[in-house]
């Protein structure tokens, strides 16, 4: 906690759960008139200041928490009812803008508190950037009446595939065990949400990071189709078709209610226009929701390579969980198809990119006297941004080589043949009746904390190829492997814009299952 200051608060009262309870628990609470929002915020601060020390899981802690929660008890005494988080505390990722506070995005040099060892050039104090308005999805939250706890840790940039590890901030730890990984970029989220700092959680998600932290840490992840959820305001904007964000929390109940408040309305923006008629998430749930479906399984050498023993053993019995719902396994989907070869022929969002017009996309948004590109924040700050980054993926993706602008030729070709290669998989699993996949988060047990980066994420059953494709996957929870390590499942959606169907395969496996338990830190 090199950083953190956190508002005064009253002592909490013992009645409340931040550990246990879900969304459905704490707004029935407020309808009883069993606590207030007061007390909630409280009950979030007093675990932040006893477990924060240990998991640092946040930069930023919001200090008018308490201020925000009288607002919302005045507005429960006078009958007001925001939305369906109003009251719920709830932890974004500092990559997201809050109007008014600071956005590190993990990194020393955007802020003005910390500083950057440049080898060639001196030592710089940092430059804070502070938004003049609330990216989208902040601003969906505050109108269904959310509390922003606070502003959750991140590895610089968001690039790293295991840990935190920011140069500003450090390294945040997996409340279930320190010496277990806490799973890439959005690890600080799911911490938060794990140790009871708030209800739920935002996280984002490039090639994995809100599945991986997720799953290492027990929890549900959605990682929306592409476009579903908004993204302005957001850093680094990697790519115009690639990154999204979505919601981590202790039930997938609790998701399907974030869904129903970060999806909104139809986009006037005619890439998402087809979202005219999306479903209502909650409405969606169904215990029943694997009878009769047929669900495609796990295929080596299609997704990834031969499952570890330990992975294996337990995947076989989880895939016997859904035979009991009445699912309709089908062990072969893509292995007698071209779809390998045509996936190894693509040029990867590694080969080509827009991550740094992203860049001077999201600096540009900022607003008043920020610096509005790269050139202008080198100008001002003296030293480039990425300077003395701990990320280990920026060198890769900030490469003037593969460095194209967002409406590039070359972009262009990238993302249409993305499309392509949905198509193609969406008419592979239309042709079979295939509802779902079923998949083993990972290829290998989650590793230490010390493990090494791109092996990890190389040991995704899928991540990479599902955001190129724009494809909803939700992790779910699947229990624990005898020494003690978190495991997961993966749903990936049979089409995009297929969010809530997988949602509701998720929710059948999870009541059937309810495989997940808090972590030790929660007496």
């Amino acid at each position: 906690m090199r950083h953190l200051r956190l508002p005064a608060f009253p002592l909490p009262s013992a009645e409340i759960d931040m550990i246990g309870w879900t969304i459905p628990d704490l707004r029935a609470g407020y309808e009883a008139g069993r606590f207030s929002a007061s007390a909630v915020a409280a009950a979030c601060l007093a675990r932040i200041a006893r477990l924060e020390p240990y998991l640092n899981a946040f930069i930023s802690v919001n200090m008018a928490l308490m201020e925000d929660a009288a607002q919302v008890d005045a507005e429960w005494r006078a009958g007001v009812r925001k939305g369906p988080l109003h009251g719920v505390p709830i932890i974004i990722k500092d990559n997201m803008n809050v109007a008014g506070v600071r956005t590190t995005a993990g990194y020393a040099g955007f802020a003005s508190d910390d500083r950057v060892v440049d080898p060639s050039g001196g030592v710089f104090n940092g430059i804070d950037l502070v938004p003049e308005r609330d990216a989208s999805v902040v601003s969906r939250l505050k109108q269904a009446g959310a509390l922003i706890v606070g502003k959750s840790n991140l590895p610089d940039f968001g690039l790293d595939g295991l840990r935190a590890d920011s140069s500003y901030n450090g390294d945040t730890l997996n409340p279930y065990d320190a010496r277990f990984a806490p799973g890439a970029s959005s690890t600080g989220s799911a911490a938060g949400v794990a140790a009871g700092f708030g209800i739920a959680s935002l996280g984002t998600d490039t090639a994995g990071s809100i599945l991986f932290p997720a799953s290492a840490q027990s929890l549900v992840g959605l990682k929306p189709s592409f476009g579903m959820v908004p993204i302005d305001g957001v850093f680094p904007g990697l790519s115009s078709h690639h990154d999204v964000a979505g919601p981590i929390a202790k039930t997938v109940s609790d998701v399907a209610i974030l869904m129903d408040v970060l999806a909104g309305p139809a986009s006037a923006d005619p890439r998402t226009a087809r979202r005219a008629g999306r479903p209502d998430f909650v409405s969606a749930l169904d215990a029943h929701a694997f009878k009769g479906a047929r669900i495609g399984l796990f295929e080596p050498g299609q997704w990834a390579p031969d499952l570890h023993p330990a992975v294996a053993e337990h995947y076989h019995v989880m895939t016997e969980v859904l035979t009991g719902l009445g699912a309709e396994l089908v062990p072969v989907v893509f292995a007698d198809t071209d779809w390998r070869a045509r996936w190894e022929s693509r040029t990867s969002f590694v080969g080509t990119n827009s991550y740094l017009a992203g860049v001077d996309a999201f600096l540009g948004a900022l607003g008043g006297s920020n610096p509005a590109s790269r050139s202008a924040f080198r100008e001002r700050a003296g030293f480039e941004i990425g300077v003395a980054t701990t990320a280990p993926l920026h060198g890769l993706l900030s490469s003037a080589t593969i460095n194209v602008g967002a409406e590039d030729a070359g972009m262009v070709a990238v993302i249409e043949q993305a499309a392509a290669l949905r198509a193609h998989y969406e008419a592979i699993l239309r042709d079979k009746r295939i509802d779902a996949l079923f998949f083993p988060r990972s290829v290998n047990p989650l590793p230490d904390i010390g493990g090494d980066t791109l092996a990890y994420l190389g040991d995704q059953v899928v991540g990479t190829e599902i955001n190129e494709m724009g494809l909803p996957v939700v992790t779910v929870p699947a229990g624990f492997l005898e020494d003690g390590r978190p495991i997961a499942v993966d749903i990936v959606g049979a089409a995009i814009d297929t969010d809530a169907a997988i949602l509701a395969f998720a929710y059948a496996f999870e009541q059937a299952t309810l495989l997940r338990r808090p972590p030790p830190l929660s007496s």
